[in-house]
Formats: C-alpha cells, structure tokens, sequence
C-alpha cells in the first residue's frame, strides 16, 4: 500500500498539516450505510433455513432494516457503548482480552467482558438457545448484525486517538463531512462510501461481484479475535496524523479496504446466522451452550 504519511517526500504532496482545533463527536462504526451493505451482502449468503428463522425472530423487517439498530440503542443504554469496538493499541501486534477488553462495567463478575470480541461470542450464544424467549433471541440478532459489521471497521479496532475520532482530517478538500467536521473515523464510517456515489442495489452488487472475482467465500470463517486483529492491521496502515490532508490517492487506495472489508463481513455474517438457526427438526441438542470467551 501507497505509505502517505510516513515518507517525507509523499507528506510534502499529500499533507497539509493544518492542525484543525475541532471537537469530533465520537463515531460509531459503519454508518448506517455500511451495515446495511454488511447485511445485504450476509442476506445473499443466507440458508433458507436460517431466511425462515430470521423472518420468525424479525417480522417483516430484514436483517439490513435492523442492521444499524445497535446504534440507536446505544443512545438510550450507554453501558452498551463498549461493545461496539475493542481498543487495541496501534503500537500492539495483535489483540489481548486481559488488556484491551476491559471488565463488564455493570457485571464484574460475568465472564463476558465489555469489547466487541466478547460480545460477538456471547450473542452468538443468546441467539442458539433456543430456551429463550424469542424476543431475547431477536435482540441477540440485531446485535450479532450490527456489531459483525462493527469489528470489520478497521478504526473499531484501535484505541490510539478514540479509534481515530480525536484525529481532524481534510476529506478532499473539506473539513465538513455532513453534519459534522470531518475526522478520520468519520471518513471511514461514512464519507469514503459516500463518496463511491452508488445506489444501495449497485453497491451491494458491486460487492458480491468482488466476492466471486476474489475467491473471498474462502474467508468467510475465523474467530472474532482474527477479525479484529486484521481490522487493526489496516488501521495502523491507513492512520494519518492531524491536520491531514485525505487525498483522492489515499481514497483510491483505503477505498479497496472499505470494500473488502464490508464484503466479508457479510460473508462472515452469513456464516455464523447458517450455523445458529438450523432447521428446528435439526437441532436434536436444544438449548446450545454459550461459546467460550477468547483468552487471547
């Protein structure tokens, strides 16, 4: 990948450090944009045993009507803010669960911890048990789509800088990126897709063309730890200082990423809602018991 803003001759070209004094609101993953593309891509890949189950747990919503649902709960249940990134440090080579997924803050004693990895796992469960009252089963659905979609955002996997909110960027030339000044997590959750300029059918499209074109269903597997260890790896690779100046050669570059990145973890999606919601006449176990939390 193009290094823009580590060489001394690109930074001279590519930069302009400006030091935005800016108050960046903090950013929540894919906008609402990028996990409904998440969970259009995951409704392609779908079972028709698991579509069935999903049409009984959500109605007449789709898995991309509820995708960006976790966001708006969070605004009224702000304990349920950490869940939606884990803060790996960008200097870190990979992802720890002693340090990087704090102790649930309302539950010290639960073995499931307030990071998006933990709360992968245990919504994963929450959904399986089939003991459950189907409206806790529905709720362990929207959260699995949305915070899927979560841990496949690079900048939801870095702690440096508030995941890249506290960082003040020029997007093309502008310090407005909508409602808000432009910061770097911003740029990713929302702007970079903006900019493609494509209708939500095209993209969508466009996406499961690159799956077939790249071979990608053969990553549709892994634990969420390899997610969020990859996410980091691009986040430290498309980090910029403040002040910088994000170029059209930054966006052609990072906007590979983006793309990729809401690609699989449709696929990835896919892959867990196949596995949990089996036809019931296959489910000869009953109640599936919670997956282990990570150690690492």
């Amino acid at each position: 990948m193009v290094d823009f803003f580590t060489n001394k001759a690109s930074r001279a070209v590519f930069l302009g450090l400006i030091f935005l004094s800016l108050a960046t609101p903090r950013s929540w993953a894919w906008g609402r944009e990028g996990h409904r593309l998440t969970a259009l891509v995951a409704e392609a890949y779908l079972t028709p045993e698991a579509k069935a189950q999903i049409k009984e747990l959500l109605s007449s919503e789709s898995l991309a009507d509820v995708a960006p649902w976790a966001d708006t709960y969070r605004s009224d249940h702000p304990e349920t803010a950490p869940w939606h990134f884990v803060d790996i440090p960008k200097s870190a080579a990979a992802f720890d669960r002693d340090r990087d997924c704090p102790v649930s803050s309302t539950d010290p004693k639960s073995p499931w911890r307030d990071c998006v990895t933990d709360r992968i796992l245990y919504f994963e469960g929450r959904l399986g048990d089939t003991s459950l009252p189907p409206a806790d089963r529905a709720m362990a659905l929207k959260f699995l789509v949305h915070l899927i979609g979560d841990v496949h955002q690079p900048f939801h996997a870095m702690g440096d800088d508030r995941g890249g909110n506290n960082v003040g960027v020029h997007f093309l030339g502008s310090t407005q990126c909508g409602s808000y000044t432009c910061n770097l997590h911003g740029v990713w959750d929302d702007s970079m897709i903006e900019e493609r300029g494509l209708s939500e059918p095209k993209y969508t499209a466009l996406l499961l063309q690159e799956i077939k074109d790249n071979n990608w269903e053969k990553m549709s597997g892994g634990a969420p730890s390899t997610w969020a260890n990859i996410s980091h790896h691009y986040a430290v690779e498309a980090y910029a200082p403040n002040g910088a100046l994000i170029t059209h050669e930054y966006y052609n570059e990072e906007i590979k990423i983006v793309d990729a990145e809401l690609a699989l973890g449709g696929l990835r999606l896919a892959r867990v809602l196949n596995r949990l919601l089996v036809a019931p006449e296959a489910d000869q176990a009953g109640r599936k018991p919670l997956p282990a939390p990570e150690a690492k």
